[in-house]
């Protein structure tokens, strides 16, 4: 199979890709083979767009959460996960200082926000935010019966806020859409509709700064805690360009690899690449992730780190966002990642 054009998409979070696409290391790579490398923000196609969360875009990659490939693999989408990056951020239970709310037992009997978009087909934070609550419960110091679950309908769909346009390193999120996730929820705890809300990442540090909300209790999800809860980013790719092109699939990933490696001999470039992507002052970023960010910008395919994502499939199995049960074995493709090294050694 010929092709002129790779495209990729990513979501607004500090990865590896992250550092090669703003870099250009994609494009320099390509460029020899008469190949174009192309964000999906680049297309004037609203159906381009939505590939982010639909993988529907033929030869194209995506890094970024987990919820939209696995609910895209469920309902038939050729897919297939190739890399895994974990990095530590923030995961927390917030309050308002006037509500009285100080520790995991305050919360008993309390409103907690649980948004729902009522427009889009893959609603990613109304899962990830359930997956919060599931991470308190299990802490075993309150139950989901002492708690109220209260449901915020929100009409305004995730692609309203995204952004578009030509420039190197384009993404479809920038700083607005990425804090525009939680606008309806900071309402709700402020008109005292909820007494409380999950955030995580980036948006804990705005949600802080903006509102004084204070963390309840911080959740364990980084890399090393072994608990069972974290956020991983996924690096997924069609299915049919990895079937039909598998050396091009690998180059790919051979070009991210030496991310984490250049960010750690590039501590405050890095910072400033991590905070733009995030929409973040550099200021704010060790707010919302660890100061191990540099490492963490790796690729993965390690034994925990799909424990983790097996852990989410089931997860969004229970919450019926996945339609259809899929092989999640058969999900992972070991094969680009090892090839990817191989080329890396190699050069």
């Amino acid at each position: 199979m010929s092709l002129d054009t790779l495209w990729y998409t990513r979501c607004p979070a500090p990865t590896a890709a992250t550092i090669a696409i703003r870099n250009g290391w994609l494009e320099a790579e390509f460029a020899p083979d008469g190949i174009a490398v192309r964000s999906l923000a680049s297309s004037p196609d609203r159906q381009v767009h939505l590939s982010h969360y639909r993988h529907s875009q033929p030869n194209s990659f995506r890094f970024g959460g987990y919820v939209p490939p696995l609910i895209s693999r469920g309902r038939g989408a050729d897919v297939q996960c190739i890399g895994i990056s974990w990095h530590d951020r923030v995961h927390a239970i917030y309050a308002l200082p006037e509500s009285g709310i100080r520790s995991v037992a305050d919360l008993a009997g309390k409103r907690l926000s649980v948004p729902v978009r009522l427009n889009d087909d893959v609603d990613w934070w109304q899962a990830s935010v359930l997956g919060g609550y599931d991470a308190l419960f299990d802490t075993g110091v309150i139950t989901r019966d002492q708690v109220k679950l209260v449901k915020l309908g929100i009409t305004r769909s995730y692609m309203e806020d995204a952004v578009t346009g030509s420039s190197a390193g384009q993404s479809l999120w920038g700083a607005t859409s990425q804090f525009a996730v939680q606008r309806d929820e900071v309402a709700a705890l402020l008109r005292g509709d909820v007494d409380a809300i999950y955030s995580d990442g980036a948006l804990t540090a705005v949600l802080a700064a903006t509102t004084g909300a204070r963390p309840v209790v911080r959740l364990r999800g980084n890399e090393d805690d072994r608990s069972g809860f974290g956020t991983p980013c996924l690096l997924t790719a069609s299915g049919g360009l990895l079937a039909e092109r598998p050396d091009l699939v690998a180059r790919w990933v051979a070009r991210l690899l030496p991310a984490s490696t250049w960010a750690l001999a590039h501590a405050d470039e890095v910072t400033r690449l991590f905070a733009r992507e995030t929409g973040l002052p550099e200021e704010f970023l060790p707010l919302a992730y660890s100061d191990r960010l540099g490492a963490q910008a790796d690729i993965s395919l390690a034994e925990n780190r799909v424990a983790l994502v097996k852990a989410k499939y089931r997860h969004l199995l229970h919450l019926g966002m996945i339609e259809t049960p899929f092989d999640i074995d058969a999900f992972f493709d070991h094969g680009p990642l090892t090839s990817a090294r191989a080329l890396a050694r190699a050069a």
